[in-house]
């Protein structure tokens, strides 16, 4: 999937829950898409597609400052796609210290695959879309998972 296909399939998941979608022209460098919710927060998605097509599971980004209202959109070179608020991704990107790129690779194994630590937000359209309703959980995977268990 490239990087224009994920960015539409994107905007119509986004559409279908509600949510307005827009494409920044000139505000903050690399964001792909500004999302209103239906309660008027705005949220800002980057899209990003596998860094090489030898892992289509990993994606390379540089070093950002992560926002609470930051989404990084990493979808899969078989088009998952996985909204992973900028603190997770962060959190569980690896790259030393003074680095100037992170690596989140899915496929990696970590005590679990880290697909599997992350699973909670595979295909969670409703984490951009309803942003407030998640607000408080987001960066905590286990969290989000209570929060979601409880409707």
């Amino acid at each position: 999937m490239t990087g224009q296909d994920a960015k539409r399939r994107a905007v119509a998941e986004l559409v279908q829950r509600g949510a307005a979608v827009f494409e920044p022209v000139g505000g903050p460098a690399g964001v792909d898409l500004a999302v209103r919710t239906g309660d008027g927060q705005y949220v800002e998605v980057v899209v990003m597609e596998p860094a090489s097509p030898d892992n289509g599971r990993a994606f390379v980004t540089r070093r950002f400052r992560p926002r609470p209202h930051l989404f990084i959109l990493c979808v899969t070179a078989d088009g998952e796609a996985w909204p992973l608020p900028s603190a997770v991704f962060e959190r569980f990107a690896a790259g030393a210290p003074g680095e100037p790129e992170w690596t989140l690779d899915l496929a990696a194994p970590m005590d679990e695959p880290l697909a599997d630590r992350l699973a909670v937000y595979r295909e969670r359209w409703a984490l951009i879309a309803d942003y407030n309703a998640y607000r408080s959980t987001l960066a905590d995977p286990l969290a989000l998972q209570v929060r979601l268990a409880m409707g």
